[in-house]
């Protein structure tokens, strides 16, 4: 057994900080921050000032997916953190969400490697079909702490883990920083500019916009935490999730605030079980002290709940298509590829801006023996035989030479 805090209920883990006190400490050496970024700004709403056991923990990035490249057993991903990217290769271990069909138990809350695996080619073709649709997926990389610090204009972060972390829209960097990290500015606001992974992040402390906290003795030996809401009692302070875990609210846990009133997140238990009462799925992710192991239960330094509507459907399967096209039925939207699969165009499908347009345009390029070639990525609502592809992005070529 660990032994926690002495007294739960009066646990205070970290304490208000002024930017002299973030200052003064950077100059003692390097320091693991936590920071919390404004949806859609890159201005801070929260930064601190972690425990040093924390340095040679993982570092983690998390936001939202603005675009994806790939190339062979690798992958690039923009974030909407000020164009920050992350980088996959072959080693980097792939998973989905907490609350996909089938991960609400699948792995430990403390653990960082996400439960099942995915393809590298899965997950760009999950990647692209979202974006195709509209969507920016928010993802949730690590990687091994680097000794020294990375340098504030070095924007290079290869992801030894990767997981999507569905439905948080709260971008957030733990990394660690040196005093070169930081720059203040005699003319505020802002009132300092923190410059990490190549990206500038706002400091404005003066109007109360970012809050500085610095984690106390008693945040020694904190660890991460996440998964999917199993229960909550409200009594004991505590929520259990589906691996069994429980995590308590303490005197002084922080939760993560509201942003806007398009925000899913919950800030109280009693707003928590409401929306387990829903019948909605409710993901937390955090850190804390552990109190006792068995069972696992952690003190919660901070704590976010985020709601996830209606229990997730099941997943549905992507396939990537390539082929020349044998025939159009520009009437039902459809096009037929050379090894027999069917498919579906749909007012979702994007057609990639170079190339053949419309379907009308393929038919009529066949029709003057002419080849085209297809390729693209979409839902396969029917195994066949012929398959059938529910196009969410496709791009038509014309090859130069005329069809036998």
């Amino acid at each position: 057994m660990t032994s926690g805090p002495s007294s739960a209920l009066t646990s205070q883990f970290s304490r208000d900080a002024t930017l002299p006190d973030v200052q003064n400490q950077l100059v003692t050496g390097p320091t693991r921050v936590e920071v919390s970024v404004i949806p859609g700004t890159l201005t801070a709403r929260r930064l601190e000032l972690e425990a040093p056991d924390q340095l040679t923990k993982p570092e983690r990035v998390r936001g939202r997916v603005t675009a994806i490249t790939s190339g062979t057993d690798t992958a690039t991903l923009t974030l909407d953190l000020g164009g920050l990217q992350i980088a996959l290769n072959g080693s980097t271990r792939l998973h989905p969400d907490d609350a996909d069909n089938g991960q609400q138990a699948a792995m430990p809350a403390t653990s960082d490697d996400g439960g099942n695996g995915m393809t590298l080619a899965d997950f760009v073709a999950r990647i692209q079909a979202e974006l195709a649709a509209g969507r920016n997926p928010a993802v949730r990389a690590t990687r091994p702490a680097p000794a020294p610090p990375q340098a504030p204009d070095d924007g290079k972060f290869l992801a030894a883990t990767l997981q999507l972390d569905e439905g948080n829209n709260h971008p957030r960097i733990e990394l660690n920083i040196a005093a070169a990290n930081l720059t203040t500015n005699a003319t505020p606001p802002p009132d300092a500019v923190l410059k990490v992974l190549g990206v500038s992040l706002e400091l404005r402390v003066s109007d109360g916009t970012t809050k500085l906290r610095v984690e106390n003795q008693e945040a020694m030996g904190a660890i991460e935490f996440h998964g999917v809401v199993k229960s909550v009692d409200q009594t004991a302070n505590t929520v259990t999730l589906m691996d069994g875990t429980i995590i308590r609210i303490v005197a002084g846990t922080a939760f993560e605030a509201r942003e806007g009133d398009e925000d899913d997140h919950v800030t109280s238990l009693a707003d928590v079980q409401a929306a387990l009462t829903a019948g909605k799925t409710v993901e937390t992710e955090g850190r804390g002290v552990v109190d006792t192991n068995s069972p696992l239960t952690i003190d919660a330094i901070r704590i976010e709940f985020e709601v996830e509507g209606e229990p997730m459907p099941p997943a549905v399967r992507m396939v990537e298509f390539e082929d020349t096209v044998a025939s159009v039925d520009v009437a039902g939207s459809t096009f037929t590829l050379g090894k027999g699969a069917v498919v579906t165009v749909t007012a979702q499908t994007r057609i990639g801006s170079e190339g053949i347009q419309t379907l009308q345009d393929v038919s009529d390029t066949l029709a003057a023996h002419k080849r085209v070639r297809a390729a693209g990525i979409g839902t396969l609502t029917s195994a066949g035989p012929p398959p059938a592809i529910s196009a969410l992005f496709v791009e038509f070529r014309s090859a130069s030479s005329d069809m036998p």
